[in-house]
């Protein structure tokens, strides 16, 4: 008899809840220390956004409710729970109502152990290299994925004529191919943080609030539709994540915030900006308009306090600049990191002063960082170590 009442109950969550979904992914709003936000999509009208978790080692599964809101015009539906109050360092089971279990862990409040981050740009053009890059990413096991614009390409002048339901669908092939990669071998899966770049947004496009934008409507920020915002591990260390140009200009209000951010936390060991377009560029225009601006309006921010190394991307390259200072190569200034070449065809860098190394190859950066050093090795597709670098930590008052 209570086999049978089991066999029932399985068939009534089955019918309920429907297939695990195919897009399932995590990120943060919150501090990644004591909060998750587990992200999925279902196309088959459920609005009811449950999650059911637990810490590795307890017995007790916990009950999260969230929200869900259909994507746009679509079928879609994208669900959104924010699990809070939880423990830093620590694993975490979780499933969507009674489905299939999966793996989580938080950050350390702090440099407590090394952190693995892995930042790059410019992902899915098509399947076969942007899967083939993340399953090398998902081998050195980050701890988070750092993933600067120009994610799905939904964008740009060559979507121009297409219409709202093949970009939507787009964004969907992206996520069903990084929710099947970005699994470590333990079965943990590892957060996406976002970053706006132009194939993001409608081209020439520069207020999120004007118009819908996919980016905004399939992630989760601070504060609804401003993707600029600091993401803080403890006192220790800080990534400064911002919009170059796309839905907010370079300057006003959003390299205000930045200085008021990097005043405010002067106490970090390192400050590490992350971005879209570069200001100093492998293979565009040094004299393009947004690369102007970056130079004029962040990089005196970055040089006066205590900025290191600075990431950032769009050109399809691999890249290291000289240490650069007031647009000069000097020793102590600020090296750039980059350059945007996760899943897309690499292009041929052009010769430029700036330039340290540049190679026309796919490529990703994983900074691995302790109260001691930040170590920055950028690798290819095939796990072949390009560049290393040693960056130590931050402790010069602002000039």
């Amino acid at each position: 008899m209570i086999k049978k009442a089991l066999i029932l109950f399985s068939l009534c969550a089955i019918c309920l809840w429907g297939e695990e979904p195919q897009v399932l992914y995590l990120t943060w709003r919150g501090d990644p220390s004591t909060t998750m936000t587990v992200m999925w999509h279902t196309d088959d009208g459920q609005d009811t956004s449950i999650i059911q978790y637990q810490r590795e080692g307890e017995a007790t599964w916990h009950h999260a409710e969230g929200r869900a809101k259909p994507l746009l015009k679509s079928s879609v539906t994208v669900h959104q729970v924010e699990l809070t109050g939880l423990n830093e360092n620590t694993d975490y089971f979780f499933r969507i109502s009674d489905g299939e279990i999966h793996r989580f862990r938080t950050l350390p409040n702090g440099l407590n152990r090394p952190l693995k981050v892995v930042i790059g740009g410019d992902a899915y053009m098509t399947p076969e290299p942007f899967t083939k890059m993340n399953k090398e990413v998902a081998s050195k096991d980050p701890d988070f994925v750092i993933l600067t614009g120009d994610i799905a390409y939904s964008e740009g002048l060559r979507c121009a004529l297409k219409t709202l339901r093949w970009k939507i669908e787009r964004w969907e092939e992206f996520f069903r191919i990084w929710t099947r990669d970005m699994v470590t071998k333990e079965g943990r899966i590892i957060p996406i943080v976002p970053v706006i770049g132009n194939h993001d947004v409608l081209e020439g496009f520069d207020d999120p609030f004007k118009k819908e934008v996919l980016f905004y409507e399939v992630f989760t920020f601070p504060h609804e539709g401003i993707p600029f915002r600091l993401m803080r591990i403890g006192k220790d260390l800080c990534f400064y994540l911002l919009d170059s140009g796309h839905t907010f200009p370079v300057a006003g209000s959003q390299a205000e915030w930045l200085e008021k951010s990097l005043v405010g936390n002067q106490q970090a060991l390192f400050h590490i900006p992350a971005y879209h377009m570069a200001a100093y560029p492998t293979v565009t225009a040094f004299s393009h308009r947004s690369s102007r601006d970056i130079r004029k309006f962040w990089c005196p921010l970055f040089e006066r306090y205590g900025v290191k190394i600075s990431m950032e991307h769009d050109n399809h390259a691999f890249k290291r600049t000289f240490p650069i200072r007031e647009e000069k190569v000097t020793p102590g200034g600020v090296i750039y990191l980059g350059d945007g070449a996760w899943g897309v065809p690499p292009e041929k860098p052009h010769r430029h002063w700036y330039l340290y190394k540049s190679a026309q190859i796919n490529s990703y950066w994983l900074l691995t960082i302790d109260r001691e050093r930040c170590l920055c090795e950028a690798y290819n597709n095939d796990g072949e170590l390009l560049d290393k670098l040693e960056v130590l930590p931050h402790h010069k008052a602002p000039l």
